[in-house]
């Protein structure tokens, strides 16, 4: 991988049998062994589209340091997502008053496809919508794993905000610990833990998590067929014991459309190695199946059962 602070920085560099040369529009790309010249025509605020057209010509993976704003949302707002995820973002902030003028927001950054979806989300809203906010992204990160997230770090500061990495043994603890019925609920309630610790040293007012509609109606259907009440996992929530709010602008976007735009912008996900995630007896992933099935007949499923919950997120 090759980082670079301006693409200026790649003229006269040889990678193999390629020597580049940079113009104002366009690149040139000498190929030494089989001697033809490649050129790539481009603008200033499409330099990304440029990067995949040169990995594709020659293999080098090329990494920008930090992004322009100009190059920066039209890098975040890769065609093709106007409907499926901008605006039902943004209906569900609308809809909840998530940002306000002056917040302090945290991010809660696992390294999935859902928390740095919801990360370029909430950068392009601070580019474009005028409002005055900050966004601290905080990760909490299992020592067992090692230093994995050095690229999502390097991904944050392209993006113009800097990752928080808060080092924690909880995962040790828990997988050792036979006796724990809810290893999933035990293990996302002290993570949520040490967030909210430390937001609080940080005077910070909100946390932005990463749920979609899916989470959304798997969450409410669980606690239906396992638990035998009517909870749901709610767009919004103001949390007394803590003093801050919770929002998930992802509440109205479905898993698909997220899948779809983090492959599509090849966003740098960090490998989950914790095995209940894929196991069989995941009451979780049963209910993601049966509403897979169901959506076959019924495509429209996940809204029409969304829409009939709404009343509970009050």
């Amino acid at each position: 991988m090759l980082k670079l602070n301006s693409l200026e920085e790649l003229n006269g560099y040889s990678f193999q049998s390629f020597i580049f040369e940079v113009q104002e529009d366009k690149v040139l790309i000498n190929n030494l062994k089989d001697q033809i010249k490649i050129e790539i025509l481009y603008s200033q605020n499409k330099k990304m589209k440029l990067i995949e057209k040169i990995y594709k010509q020659t293999g080098l993976k090329i990494a920008l340091n930090k992004l322009e704003d100009k190059e920066l949302l039209a890098f975040i707002q890769d065609k093709g997502f106007e409907k499926t995820l901008w605006s039902p973002i943004g209906k569900a902030m609308h809809d909840y008053n998530m940002i306000e003028e002056g917040d302090r927001i945290a991010i809660g950054i696992s390294g999935g496809k859902d928390s740095l979806t919801v990360l370029n989300a909430l950068v392009r809203i601070k580019k474009i919508s005028g409002i005055k906010f900050e966004i601290f992204p905080i990760h909490i990160h299992p020592v067992e794993e090692g230093g994995k997230y050095q690229e999502i770090k390097e991904y944050c500061n392209k993006l113009g905000v800097e990752l928080q990495v808060i080092e924690t043994s909880i995962g040790e603890s828990i997988l050792t610990n036979e006796e724990l019925k809810n290893p999933c609920f035990i293990c996302a309630r002290v993570r949520r833990g040490l967030l909210y610790k430390e937001m609080k040293k940080q005077n910070i007012n909100k946390l932005i998590l990463g749920h979609h509609k899916d989470d959304l109606i798997e969450t409410f259907l669980l606690n239906v067929f396992y638990q035998g009440n009517m909870g749901v996992m709610k767009p919004a929530y103001y949390s007394e014991e803590y003093g801050l709010k919770v929002i998930r602008p992802l509440a109205y976007v479905e898993e698909k459309e997220i899948i779809r735009y983090a492959k599509k912008l090849s966003l740098p996900i960090l490998h989950n190695d914790c095995p209940y995630e894929t196991s069989e007896n995941s009451k979780r992933l049963k209910v993601k199946k049966l509403i897979e099935d169901l959506s076959k007949d019924s495509p429209n499923i996940r809204s029409v059962m969304l829409n009939s919950i709404k009343d509970l997120f009050v």
